[in-house]
């Protein structure tokens, strides 16, 4: 059998994370697999060999050029069936193979309530034509209308098996004693993210825990700003920016708190990895908090753009050793929600759903 993905491209954002996971999995299982990258050709994450990437006709000014360069390509490699990660892309792919008899599914990555009228209305306009669209959370599924519903699967997230080591080792946190505890929060460093307010937050409460420091893991345009907003605080020293980090599950252990301040997701994968590792959440109620998070049990939501609840969670954990750890032993027991196998697993049944005539072998 034939995979193909299309995506923007493979650099370090979630849904990239996602879809390297996922072909590299299904590339060990012997199914044949190529990504189709139609923006930019960078590769981040590391494949499997047996994993074909390919960049798409360089962009033009002209859209129709670059779908029938799409439709042909596609036609020509033949595959079983063609899945289409995040808005814009299942948009245009949508679009390139109409009438071609390949199937499509589309995956959502963002939580369309937070989109403009514009951007959704596209959607409404294309996916009809999808075979199947996957989502990542119940509330983002429950946007859609019940004839998009109807063909509309939610599938988690999947981490790597060193996250899921690292929930079985008891909670065993690497954290030098010599180091600063710290929050840790990953995320790209993008306007939706909103860590400006993450970074207030901290200030309120830095003079009172000289002890404590943030660390930001992450890349993006707003790196420059949130630089001065930290300076501008006098808080060279105890907020960071490290920049991108390819060993995300390390530094995670190295913390005891996680933090999010987002104002839209789809769903966080840097949370669903503190999960794993065992680390209490502190979130703003963005979508997929409300399938993950307990409030109380094992993590604090607040409001969106609640500066003052972030600034009172914070505290609250900071202050209660044992509630960081009972938060922590809760959230390791809902690693297995997100082994590899267990979500490709899912993925393939889907497959087989979709393809006409299909027998894939699910493991």
């Amino acid at each position: 059998m034939k995979i193909v993905f299309t995506l923007a491209s493979l650099g370090s954002g979630g849904a990239e994370r996602v879809v390297s996971l996922l072909a590299n999995k299904m590339a060990e299982q012997g199914y044949q697999m190529e990504i189709i990258c139609l923006k930019f050709n960078d590769v981040y994450y590391k494949l499997h060999p047996e994993v074909k990437v390919t960049l798409a006709m360089q962009q033009t000014k002209n859209r129709l050029t670059e779908v029938f360069w799409l439709r042909k390509y596609i036609k020509q490699e033949k595959p079983d069936v063609v899945i289409a990660f995040t808005e814009g892309v299942y948009c245009f792919t949508i679009a390139a193979l109409l009438g071609t008899k390949i199937p499509v599914i589309a995956s959502e990555r963002l939580d369309p309530s937070a989109m403009t009228w514009k951007r959704n209305l596209l959607k409404r306009l294309l996916l009809p034509y999808a075979d199947w669209l996957v989502v990542q959370t119940k509330t983002i599924k429950d946007y859609f209308p019940q004839t998009i519903q109807k063909k509309t699967s939610v599938i988690y997230n999947p981490v790597k098996d060193e996250a899921l080591a690292s929930s079985i080792e008891n909670g065993k946190m690497k954290m030098d004693n010599s180091e600063k505890p710290r929050i840790i929060s990953v995320a790209r460093l993008f306007p939706q993210k909103n860590q400006e307010m993450m970074i207030r937050v901290f200030a309120k409460i830095a003079e009172k825990y000289p002890d404590w420091k943030l660390v930001i893991y992450g890349e993006g345009p707003r790196r420059q700003s949130l630089q001065l907003t930290i300076d501008n605080l006098q808080l060279t020293e105890r907020v960071l920016l490290p920049g991108r980090t390819e060993k995300v599950i390390d530094e995670l252990q190295k913390s005891k708190i996680f933090c999010l301040s987002s104002d839209y997701e789809g769903m966080s994968n840097s949370m669903i990895e503190a999960i794993c590792v065992g680390l209490p959440i502190i979130s703003t109620k963005v979508s997929g908090t409300d399938e993950l998070i307990r409030d109380g049990v094992n993590g604090l939501l607040v409001d969106i753009g609640d500066e003052q609840g972030m600034t009172d969670a914070l505290e609250k954990l900071i202050q209660d050793e044992e509630l960081m750890k009972q938060m922590g032993e809760a959230n390791r027991k809902k690693a297995s929600l997100f082994q590899i196998d267990t979500i490709v697993n899912e993925w393939m049944k889907l497959i087989n759903q979709v393809i006409p005539n299909s027998s894939v072998n699910i493991r």
